[in-house]
């Protein structure tokens, strides 16, 4: 492959965000950023002409905004960059120039950057070790850090050529200015030249990243799926779900219970998040599972408790009258449109007394009226009311993240 400048280079790939270079490889020698993206992301990145022929450039675009959740279910946040640059400074070489920039001093300058978007034209250049952090450090938007720095050292600067491209990238996504800019994945030249395909960028690494949704029921589980499939594309191949082709194995609070001991008694590598009702026996249950030994890999919730929860309709021993069902009757059918093509309030029936939480259990009636109506909802969203399920999806990625955070 040659750029436009006429100086045979080989096979670059580059990383972008507004045309500012983060990360570059060549040939086989570079980071996967498939993580980052969708498949459908493809996209023609840049088209140009050099000596009277018309060049185009594919490669994957996402704006950073829609990035960011994605890095965070990856395992990256304020609480774990911190310690992939502290492990990353370890492996600094003794014989090298002294390395004396910190952390604080390294996220706050990249936190103040402001980027400069750039044409899109990627030129692909190759660099010698610590030259791309020479060039960086020369980018206005990186003045702070190079005063911080002080060094034009290739040895001390391969330091940032060597770290992990998404400790800078999560920094500079808490910059709101930056949000809107997009981060683009340059692999024309990787898939001409033959060093990968893109199917070969997006497979398997989903077998690491991605978390099992265990639930109570087929029910829980085909919502949840829809709803993230629905609300959330950007993130949806984040998770995967236990096969319902056959008898669901996992019916009821006791047998999912059950297998988060066994879950935890093997020590599953696999991220899994375990979710229970926010019922009597679900919260028992999930507060049972706090006291087990498990894994990093291995969590349980409950379905969050919402304060559309806290005055429904109940019916029980004494009559009908208003009470808060939180903790004690929230199944995954409250979370839907409830008042959706029907004029009848949505109801909860007291039913066993649970004696160890003290308090009734409960359980929303017709459920499967409220399934049926959020299945036809699926083929036309207009009118239905997703605001329970957006509140469902946020509880379930923030235990996800937890999950990630822990294992990175």
């Amino acid at each position: 492959m040659e750029n436009i400048t006429g100086v045979l280079i080989g096979s670059i790939v580059t990383l972008t965000i507004g045309g500012l270079e983060i990360d570059w490889g060549k040939n086989n020698g570079f980071i996967n950023h498939s993580k980052l993206f969708l498949p459908t992301d493809k996209t023609i990145l840049s088209e140009y002409e050099h000596d009277g022929e018309r060049y185009i450039n594919y490669g994957y675009r996402r704006e950073l905004r829609s990035v960011i959740p994605r890095l965070e279910l990856y395992g990256y946040s304020a609480k774990t960059i911190q310690k992939i640059w502290d492990e990353h400074l370890s492996y600094y070489p003794d014989y090298y120039p002294k390395f004396e920039l910190s952390f604080e001093q390294f996220a706050k300058a990249i936190k103040n950057i402001t980027i400069i978007p750039r044409p899109g034209i990627d030129e692909g250049y190759d660099y010698d070790l610590g030259e791309f952090a020479q060039e960086m450090l020369n980018q206005p938007e990186y003045e702070e850090l190079k005063n911080a720095v002080n060094s034009n050292s290739r040895d001390l600067l391969s330091f940032f050529e060597n770290l992990d491209p998404y400790i800078q990238l999560w920094l500079l996504s808490t910059n709101p200015k930056n949000q809107s800019l997009y981060l683009e994945w340059h692999t024309d030249g990787i898939i001409n030249g033959g060093w990968t395909t893109d199917e070969d960028l997006f497979k398997n690494w989903a077998d690491d990243q991605t978390f099992l949704i265990i639930t109570e029921g087929s029910s829980d589980t085909f919502v949840i799926q829809e709803a993230i499939s629905l609300l959330r594309p950007d993130i949806k191949d984040f998770f995967t779900y236990i096969d319902m082709t056959e008898h669901y194995p996992f019916t009821g609070t006791g047998n999912l219970f059950n297998f988060y001991k066994g879950l935890a008694k093997i020590g599953i590598k696999n991220k899994c998040l375990i979710i229970f009702d926010n019922d009597t026996e679900g919260v028992e249950k999930h507060d049972k599972c706090q006291n087990i030994s498990s894994p990093p890999s291995l969590a349980s919730m409950t379905l969050p408790a919402l304060h559309d929860f806290e005055s429904m309709e109940t019916i029980g021993p004494n009559g009908a009258f208003k009470a808060n069902i939180n903790g004690s009757a929230v199944s995954i059918e409250c979370f839907l449109d409830l008042s959706y093509r029907t004029k009848k309030p949505a109801s909860i029936r007291w039913a066993s007394f649970n004696k160890e939480m003290n308090r009734y259990q409960g359980a929303l009636e017709g459920k499967e009226f409220y399934i049926a109506q959020f299945k036809k909802s699926l083929k036309n969203p207009d009118g239905y009311d997703f605001s329970k399920l957006h509140s469902l999806i946020n509880k379930i990625c923030e235990n996800c993240i937890s999950i990630a955070n822990q294992g990175a």
